[in-house]
């Protein structure tokens, strides 16, 4: 992409479908980049649309994208409040769902599971909805995923011509199924050598999920840097490259928070840091978070958005050494 590149609707039809911008069966893309970019698409064809731009395909690809935020809530577990989030009132935004529901019956039942569950037995764990297969099964071993009639996410193993046996746990979101689903799968072969770090990147990620559900609400710089350090801590004793993968992503995100906090207020980084109480203003602890807020930029936020958040990053100082009077 270059500075010249006109986000138009031409442009969103062709590089904003979910199949180009999501992978569900696929956690080790993050939750944090995936969601950014659904959002921010979101909201560009929204703002097409309220100016006047929204032929047939423009609207049907906005409640398509309406759709997967409300299923991405589901899946990675977060607050989701449409109005909130996207501007759109609760009642409009459903009908963008409802219309594109009405397209698409897998879709349609995955939407009607997770509220009336009309096509589900409602509370029954061994009523399942078979959601797919995972892309690193095995000619000789699938493993399938599904949610239950308690709306919570379950695996399954099959083997050849043979019924699939579904695990009696239950799991809150779609990771914690995958992770589990492969640290059983492991224990099952006897052919996993990281048994170890599977079951580490169960617990990590147990752990990331609280950030993930709060990921949308509103921080002031105080609980941003308090909540920066929380994570970085967390970080650090991380043991699973997944888990590493998810703190690095939740601590760049707030680190990014952080910057903006400073740009917001016209001070640099060090001087907010040093006014919150919580953490020493130094050269060294500002330049990390604004290293950390550029790695957040370069890869969590939609390319879209990218030279904007640039520039406020170039424009955020530091640190500025105080002189003796």
């Amino acid at each position: 992409m270059t500075d010249a590149t006109v986000y138009n609707t031409h442009w969103h039809l062709a590089h904003s479908q979910p199949s180009v911008l999501l992978d569900y069966f696929n956690p080790t893309r993050g939750f944090i980049p995936q969601i950014n970019i659904l959002f921010s698409r979101f909201k560009a064809i929204q703002t097409l649309c309220d100016a006047g731009q929204a032929d047939e395909p423009l609207t049907r690809l906005r409640n398509e994208l309406a759709f997967h935020l409300v299923k991405m809530s589901r899946w990675w577990g977060f607050d989701f409040c449409p109005r909130g989030l996207t501007g759109v009132k609760n009642p409009l935004f459903l009908t963008y769902v409802k219309a594109h529901i009405s397209r698409s019956i897998d879709d349609e039942c995955f939407f009607d599971l997770f509220t009336m569950q009309r096509q589900m037995h409602g509370g029954d764990s061994g009523h399942i909805l078979v959601l797919g297969r995972d892309q690193f099964s095995t000619s000789a071993r699938t493993i399938l995923y599904g949610v239950d009639g308690c709306k919570s996410f379950r695996f399954a193993n099959q083997q050849k011509n043979t019924e699939p046996e579904w695990h009696r746990y239950s799991y809150p979101d779609f990771a914690s199924a995958w992770l589990a689903a492969w640290s059983t799968h492991c224990s099952g072969e006897n052919v996993c050598k990281n048994l170890r770090e599977h079951l580490a990147a169960e617990r990590e990620h147990a752990c990331a999920r609280s950030w993930h559900q709060r990921y949308f609400h509103h921080l002031d710089a105080r609980r941003a840097i308090k909540q920066y350090a929380e994570a970085q801590t967390q970080l650090e004793i991380c043991q699973s490259p997944f888990g590493k993968a998810e703190f690095e992503t939740i601590v760049n995100s707030l680190a990014f928070d952080i910057v903006k906090a400073a740009f917001d207020r016209s001070i640099t980084i060090a001087d907010l840091m040093e006014e919150s109480g919580t953490s020493d203003g130094t050269l060294r602890t500002a330049n990390t978070i604004k290293y950390r807020a550029r790695t957040h930029v370069a890869t969590n936020v939609d390319p879209c958005h990218k030279p904007d958040m640039d520039t406020l990053l170039d424009r955020t100082l530091s640190y500025i050494p105080r002189r003796c009077a």
